[in-house]
């Protein structure tokens, strides 16, 4: 094979391993595992170490960088980050803030950690007393902030508190406005622990994930945290088993993740885990069925394919490799990618609709020419 069309067909094969690539890295992220909770000097002052503190100015980046460390040691993906609390027991934070946002949670990302922003926390009536529609601009203000660099959203903390289920619907209503990606609700243990499915439901009508407190494990028990668990998920919603305890990087608290995460239906956790691998949200939203990559990205890779044979078929633009559409139909499509390795023979793969690649080597063989007599010239 000549160089120039080695290089060709390489091309054209790292191409088409980029579209296939390109599906799988999607912004999917599965299974949410974080720790907001860690007091490493005193079991009852859990803001020490909690991540929701993150945005807040009370907090050096000193202290960001050990927290970060904690979190990532402890095995976290995520990290839950408020960007509205005037809770004394916590960090305070009330006014979007672009720039030193923006670069904050640059930090948890650079290090791997996906931020899951929390819109309001508990225990801040000078907030609530504003009205719905201070919160609804406030909301607004910060997903148009933050969006791109957030995995998801809760949008309240123990929304029960100081929300009706009204209320919580409208925010949702208007959140959605400026965000296509999940939105959580985070309800008091007393929700749970009463077992009102009515006024559950009603919380829990427009929002995409349940965030379950079951109350401390070590004050309830292995069983009824199990049972509150098991209850939670009749209600329809995907749940992160949000709030279990109050230092997530003790062994307690990592064995009550891992029991949580054996639980069908249950996406993610919220005080610590050790092994346990919880499922992919993006399934439980579509209903228990896994799509495979290649009835998510059909279409995406249909237009991809379009494009490039498109180009194959322009004059100005000299690909190294032909793309074309060996059949397009209603019942499906196979695309073509080629390059000849020499005057008689060609190869590349197909792409066929179902997600099916296959590499060919394709040759033609020129029929000979069948030999002449020598031409005699007679003499008369």
């Amino acid at each position: 094979m000549r160089r120039p069309e080695f290089i060709g067909l390489m091309t054209m094969l790292a191409l088409a391993s980029l579209i296939l690539i390109g599906s799988y890295a999607k912004p999917i992220v599965a299974d949410y595992r974080s720790t907001f909770l860690i007091a490493l000097s005193d079991p009852e002052e859990a803001a020490e170490h909690s991540t929701l503190n993150w945005l807040s100015n009370d907090f050096d980046d000193t202290w960001r960088a050990k927290t970060l460390n904690l979190i990532k040691n402890n095995g976290d993906t995520h990290a839950d980050v408020y960007v509205r609390s005037t809770d004394r027991g916590f960090g305070y934070i009330d006014g979007v803030d672009p720039a030193s946002w923006r670069s904050r949670l640059n930090m948890l990302r650079d290090r791997g950690v996906a931020p899951v922003i929390w819109l309001i926390s508990d225990d801040s009536p000078d907030i609530v007393k504003l009205g719905l529609q201070n919160q609804i601009d406030y909301q607004r203000r910060s997903i148009e902030t933050v969006d791109d660099l957030a995995s998801h959203y809760v949008l309240c903390l123990e929304c029960d508190e100081y929300y009706r289920p009204q209320d919580v619907g409208v925010l949702i209503q208007n959140a959605r406005q400026h965000t296509n990606k999940p939105i959580g609700v985070h309800l008091t243990p007393q929700m749970i622990k009463d077992r009102n499915s009515e006024r559950l439901k009603a919380y829990l009508a427009q929002a995409d994930i349940f965030y379950l407190q079951t109350g401390w494990v070590k004050e309830i028990g292995e069983a009824e945290f199990r049972r509150r668990i098991e209850y939670a998920l009749t209600l329809g919603k995907p749940v992160v088993v949000s709030e279990y305890h109050k230092e997530g990087t003790t062994a307690e608290a990592r064995r009550a993740g891992d029991i949580a995460c054996s639980y069908a239906g249950v996406v993610g956790t919220g005080n610590g885990r050790a092994n346990g691998v919880c499922e992919d949200l993006q399934w439980a939203l579509a209903g228990g069925k896994k799509e495979p990559w290649y009835e998510k990205w059909d279409d995406e890779l249909n237009v991809m394919g379009l494009i490039l044979v498109t180009l194959s078929a322009v004059e100005f633009m000299d690909l190294p490799f032909a793309a074309k559409y060996n059949y397009y139909t209603d019942n499906g499509y196979e695309l073509e990618f080629s390059q000849n390795v020499s005057e008689n023979a060609d190869a590349g793969l197909t792409y066929r609709e179902g997600g099916r690649f296959m590499l060919f080597f394709r040759t033609t063989f020129s029929k000979l020419k069948a030999s002449q007599p020598p031409e005699i010239n007679v003499d008369r």
